[in-house]
């Protein structure tokens, strides 16, 4: 596998702030905020209504779609449900985040169901995608992220670098898919939107990093890292 390139993922970064895509995040209530902040340090414009009348219209209307199963209530589960039900004419590329797939089995059973999706990306961690593991067609571009983040598809990449505290804040995990979700609202090729997200959020751990004194403070350092990724 190969890195991918930085001056590709700034120039995609920069695609996102001219282009303003808008990102709708069906994502846990822990993570809610940090994600909306990061997808509008990019220059997206988040939007995180999870109320089942609204998804319908805000799905259609959105360029990009993360759907997090973290802490799955119920009126998350309906809305996921409505937008299920709206399968292969869903043209818009979606983010999928099948947190804890692999201990819950509703929630696996849930995950599988995204595959009729024709412009998927899955992301999780080493176990949540050995759970899912053959369940995607071959176009799906999976992502499993650890100390190395790997993207699998046509071009897969390997991604490494960034900063240990990205590891000791909540939500940090949904926050990728976000960015993801962001990057592929401007390309339509999963592994080079996921390869370029991941790249960004890493090089901006890194810088964000060099001056926190700790998680509360590397926070914002992230945000503006990442406002600042497209600039370089």
């Amino acid at each position: 596998m190969q890195p991918f390139p930085l001056d590709e993922a700034r120039k995609l970064a920069r695609a996102i702030a001219a282009r303003r895509p808008r990102v709708h995040a069906l994502t846990n209530p822990v993570a809610q905020a940090v994600s909306a902040n990061a997808l509008a340090a990019l220059g997206a414009e988040p939007s995180m209504s999870a109320h089942p009348r609204d998804i319908r219209a805000l799905a259609r209307g959105a360029d990009a779609i993360l759907v997090n199963l973290g802490m799955l209530e119920p009126a998350r589960e309906t809305a996921i449900e409505a937008l299920l039900d709206e399968g292969a004419a869903l043209l818009t590329p979606v983010v999928l985040d099948p947190v804890m797939a692999d201990r819950v089995p509703f929630r696996r059973e849930l995950a599988e169901r995204f595959a009729v999706f024709p412009r998927i990306i899955v992301k999780g961690n080493v176990a949540e995608m050995a759970a899912l593991r053959g369940v995607f067609p071959v176009r799906t571009t999976l992502v499993t992220t650890g100390e190395t983040d790997r993207v699998e598809g046509a071009t897969p990449f390997e991604i490494s670098g960034g900063h240990p505290f990205m590891a000791r804040f909540s939500g940090s995990g949904c926050l990728a898919g976000a960015v993801i979700a962001a990057f592929a609202a401007v390309e339509p090729e999963g592994p080079s939107a996921a390869g370029a997200a991941l790249t960004a959020l890493r090089h901006a751990a890194a810088e964000a990093g060099t001056a926190a004194r700790g998680p509360g403070t590397f926070v914002p350092l992230l945000l503006d890292a990442l406002a600042r990724f497209s600039e370089g």
